[in-house]
């Protein structure tokens, strides 16, 4: 059996993140990371394993007599699965030493709180408007997830996750203090105005879960907003 590809759950999580909500087979979420030994056995234990720790979701698809009876396997993520990952790869981590460069978060300046002091935190991350909104935010900000993801340095792929996930809590940090636009420049804050514009409509298209999220903010936060 040949050896697992190179790449870490963290990037193969960062795959689904930017893909979101499409569900994608094993070969397919290999050809995102540009590898080909993805539709192999062994990938399909690794996918089992995060699914397993509740990282990830599996869709069984019954083909019936195709495929000599074998299902399909779709892999995909949930507000579960946010909220699993966070407390996973970024809980018990009190250093915030910066964000890296994240595509879908470039006008959020850098740590401007340490997020992850609070044990709510997790919650906020798998948060169902948080899900609404990164899934809006991905179709509505198409890009080429095979050319990111090559372009991403390991060392930058939990501070990606890190800023993307955290993405509502940053947003609700600017709108609740309008102080901090004083912050961004000019080109900051237009890339702002086009995220905020999306957020806006996922308010208006979820306004029950956007007001049990923003509970949390306000219980979660109360001592930084």
């Amino acid at each position: 059996m040949p050896k697992s590809a190179n790449y870490a759950d963290t990037e193969i999580l960062l795959a689904l993140i930017w893909t979101m909500p499409r569900r994608m087979t094993k070969g397919q979420l290999g050809r995102i990371l540009g590898i080909k030994s993805a539709g192999q056995k062994h990938w399909r234990e690794r996918l089992e394993k995060l699914g397993k720790k509740n990282l990830l979701s599996i869709e069984t698809l019954n083909t019936g007599e195709l495929f000599f009876g074998s299902p399909i396997l779709k892999y995909y993520l949930t507000e579960e699965n946010l909220e699993a990952i966070w407390l996973q790869y970024f809980i018990n981590d009190n250093q915030r030493n910066g964000v890296g460069i994240d595509p879908y978060l470039l006008p959020f300046s850098v740590g401007i709180w340490n997020v992850t002091s609070s044990p709510g935190f997790c919650k906020l991350i798998g948060s169902k408007f948080n899900y609404h909104f990164l899934c809006a935010k991905n179709v509505a900000t198409s890009i080429n997830p095979m050319e990111s993801i090559k372009a991403v340095s390991k060392d930058k792929v939990l501070a990606i996750i890190d800023a993307v996930l955290s993405v509502c809590w940053e947003i609700e940090a600017y709108r609740r203090k309008p102080a901090l636009m004083d912050t961004l420049t000019p080109e900051q804050k237009k890339t702002y105005s086009t995220i905020t514009t999306l957020y806006e409509k996922q308010i208006r298209a979820h306004p029950a879960d956007y007001k049990r999220f923003a509970e949390l903010v306000k219980k979660s936060f109360r001592t930084h907003i």
